[in-house]
């Protein structure tokens, strides 16, 4: 298996016992691919009674991005170069400085661009490639738009947002056009997803992978669909690929909110189609996506990839019957779905609790352990004695060397505007010595 394979392949665990299924049976009572004088069984195994507990939970554009045509003006051409450099630099504490404040957003500036784009501004809510020249090929701008934000406040209001953010860097020419979108489903089912073999499924694409784990109770990790193509799909069970990789458990919410149980598996269908693919089929800016998102869902879940039940009766792979699983996947643009906000989102990047709590502990109970200490108070007290002490011994104060690590990380978590409080912390400390003079003058009168 390739690297480049190995990449796509989806890490999740099962965690639950597989459903008892069996095969569907047709108004007859026969099962598909049974006839009067063979029965064969079907190894996509469904009942009629298990299409009944189909659960959708959450269907829409999960990843977006755009690319916005115009030019840098010179200003922030000259700005965002001085703060690459910046972010450059061997010293962290001028590293610290590499950031840029639009509107609500404190933007990271990294060190490095990226392919045909020098500049890269990054937050919670995008993740931003810059085009320092005017370019006819070329747009101005390359943004991707965070899942994470658009389940917070929705496509529209997230392009409105980024518009502005875009606008503030220069002259933006006509409206934004889709580079790439991310339809999806996440439902819960009954059915036994690991019984689904390469020839039920009929699809446009060539290549496709079906993806184990022998780490794993259930080695069963789901299917990637034309993999290395401008269209492809994914199968695979999200709450344990949450646990072990994307930990984006403010997904939890949005499911409850719409009746998932703890103990549920939680299945994701997504389709990530590309410029080119979306292209050929008349969608180029964002409202034409908005206008046609059910419309693409069914050319994805009709004409491009489909589940059927196998009848080997019938060599005309085309008229195989849907397996019944999707027909419920195929048809959740009918429902009326609540699609449930995210009530808690800041455009900073934070750490996870768990790793504040419990892993930044780690030193401190270290050090407790490693001096006989067991009281908290006082591990506390002597692990700031001893740890001032260290840093003035290697020639740095500790507050200087808390001060700096702070900001540091401040950058890379969106959440301090360190050049306006340097700026601030100077303005004051000129204040504090006219102030003092003044006093000081009138002592000496």
């Amino acid at each position: 298996m390739s690297d480049s394979i190995k990449k796509q392949t989806i890490e999740t665990a099962a965690v639950r016992p597989p459903a008892h299924t069996r095969a569907p049976r047709a108004a007859d009572g026969r099962t598909h691919g049974e006839d009067s004088q063979t029965t064969q069984s079907c190894n996509t195994v469904v009942s009629n009674d298990n299409i009944d507990k189909f659960k959708p939970l959450r269907f829409g554009i999960d990843s977006l991005y755009l690319s916005y045509h115009g030019q840098l003006s010179d200003e922030w051409n000259i700005k965002l170069d001085d703060l690459k450099t910046i972010a450059q630099s061997e010293d962290e504490a001028e590293q610290a400085l590499a950031q840029v404040s639009i509107g609500s957003h404190i933007f990271e500036v990294r060190d490095k661009g990226m392919p045909r784009f020098p500049y890269v501004l990054v937050d919670n809510c995008f993740f931003i490639k810059i085009n320092r020249k005017l370019s006819k090929s070329l747009p101005m701008a390359h943004a991707q738009i965070s899942s994470e934000y658009l389940a917070a406040v929705g496509v529209e209001a997230a392009e409105i947002d980024l518009r502005m953010v875009i606008n503030t860097l220069g002259i933006v020419d006509g409206v934004a056009s889709v580079s790439r979108a991310d339809l999806f489903l996440d439902f819960v089912c009954a059915d036994n997803l690991a019984m689904i073999e390469q020839p039920d499924w009929i699809t446009r694409a060539n290549l496709m992978a079906k993806y184990f784990d022998c780490r794993l109770t259930e080695p069963f990790t789901g299917w990637v669909i034309g993999m290395g193509g401008n269209l492809h799909a994914r199968l695979y069970e999200k709450v344990i690929e949450i646990i072990n990789k994307s930990h984006k458990t403010y997904l939890f919410e949005l499911w409850q909110a719409n009746g998932w149980q703890v103990e549920e598996k939680v299945w994701r269908m997504e389709f990530q189609t590309e410029k080119q693919t979306l292209k050929e089929l008349g969608i180029i800016s964002l409202s034409d996506l908005l206008k046609q998102q059910a419309a693409l869902w069914h050319y994805l879940t009709h004409d491009w990839l489909r589940l059927s039940i196998p009848n080997p009766n019938d060599t005309k792979r085309d008229r195989w019957p849907n397996h019944p699983l999707w027909d419920a996947i195929a048809s959740v643009y009918a429902l009326q779905l609540d699609q449930p906000r995210l009530k808690r989102f800041r455009p900073a990047r934070l750490p996870a609790d768990e790793r504040l709590f419990v892993h930044g502990l780690g030193g401190l109970t270290s050090f407790m352990a490693s001096r006989g200490i067991e009281d908290f108070g006082e591990g506390l007290g002597e692990y700031l004695a001893q740890a001032k002490e260290f840093h003035a011994n290697k020639g740095e104060p500790f507050d200087s060397y808390v001060g700096r690590k702070v900001k540091a990380k401040a950058r890379k978590y969106n959440t301090i505007e360190n050049q306006k409080n340097m700026v601030d912390a100077s303005r004051r400390l000129q204040e504090e010595a006219e102030a003092y003079q003044r006093a000081k003058d009138g002592d000496d009168e």
